[in-house]
């Protein structure tokens, strides 16, 4: 039988802040990426699921109304993936759901959403930001 190879994670203790372990590992510019993409994912999600619950829809309604699939749908609301829905795609749940998708430029701010629902940010979206 093949042994294991044991794989060292850092944990967190008791008494050590996830702010801490989190701005270490967040000095690395390739794992800065990957967060910050992470969360948008997620932040994404998070929105697509409430507009869709406040609509009152299904999945299965909202992806008949976009001319997509039930599971497409789930896998959108799950954050399932290392990239957000392309833009053509969030733009038709927005038009079916009774919103404007809107692009905005603004500067750096780790502290701010990255996504929002009528200027206020999505509901769960808090968390550890990159700039612990």
């Amino acid at each position: 039988m093949a042994q294991r190879k044991s794989r060292k994670t850092e944990r967190a203790r008791p008494g050590i802040p996830l702010g801490a372990i989190l701005g270490r590992h967040l000095k690395n510019p390739t794992v800065r990426q990957h967060f910050v993409q992470r969360r948008m994912v997620h932040e994404v999600a998070l929105a697509v699921r409430a507009m869709r619950e406040q609509g009152g829809l299904t999945q299965f309604e909202l992806a008949k109304r976009i001319g997509s699939s039930q599971p497409s749908v789930a896998r959108i609301e799950k954050g399932i993936g290392y990239r957000a829905p392309q833009w053509e795609t969030l733009a038709k749940i927005a038009r079916a759901l009774g919103k404007q998708l809107k692009l905005s430029f603004v500067d750096v701010d780790h502290e701010e959403p990255l996504v929002e629902i009528d200027g206020m940010p999505v509901s769960g979206a808090e968390g550890p930001t990159a700039d612990a």
